[in-house]
């Protein structure tokens, strides 16, 4: 059965990342390098950033290569049997970025946008992204609220969220009022 509703293309799971996982990837996070998150503009062909905006970081770290393994598993759980349906005319992708590590320390977000990224296309890699996976990896802080669609979407340590990365699903992450939010995001092409 076509699912026509857009809220059906959106799937949380549990289970892929336990505590003990998030909580070390998430103490090894305090002693990389972080850059100011910035935005294309495709008018202007240039990166932007904005007032309280998160900080990224494709570091590496002890336990990513273990997380990107787990982004392929959870790749295949949304294609592969969730959707399955769309296998006639949806069935595969070409690649997926490896995890970026989001940071948003008190009174930071990330205004509302679509993925259409296009920093991940140097001319080795090419396509349009087409599905979002955002997990978190942390719970001890207040605010920073995942909205998308005009929902708040509760994620806890160690839930992943996938979801198309078109217009159809804009979303942002409201400010932090305490503490440090955690997070990582991966995109399918």
């Amino acid at each position: 059965m076509f699912n026509t509703q857009l809220k059906d293309y959106v799937a949380k799971y549990s289970g892929f990342f336990d505590e003990s996982f998030c909580n070390e990837i998430t103490k090894s996070l305090s002693t990389i390098s972080w850059d100011l998150h910035g935005y294309y503009n495709s008018k202007t062909k240039e990166i932007e950033s904005f007032d309280h905006e998160l900080s990224v970081s494709k570091e590496q770290v002890p336990l990513k290569a273990q997380l990107d393994e787990q982004i392929w598993k959870i790749i295949e759980q949304y294609v592969l049997k969730d959707m399955s349906y769309m296998k006639d005319w949806f069935c595969g992708w070409t690649g997926y970025s490896l995890s970026r590590f989001n940071r948003y320390n008190e009174s930071t977000k990330m205004k509302l946008h679509c993925d259409h990224i296009y920093t991940l296309f140097d001319g080795n890699q090419k396509g349009v992204p087409i599905l979002t996976v955002l997990g978190s990896l942390n719970n001890d802080y207040e605010g920073g609220e995942f909205i998308l669609c005009g929902e708040h979407v509760e994620l806890k340590a160690g839930q992943v969220l996938v979801f198309p990365s078109n217009f159809l699903y804009p979303h942002e992450v409201k400010p932090v009022k305490s503490g440090t939010r955690y997070s990582f995001v991966s995109w399918v092409w």
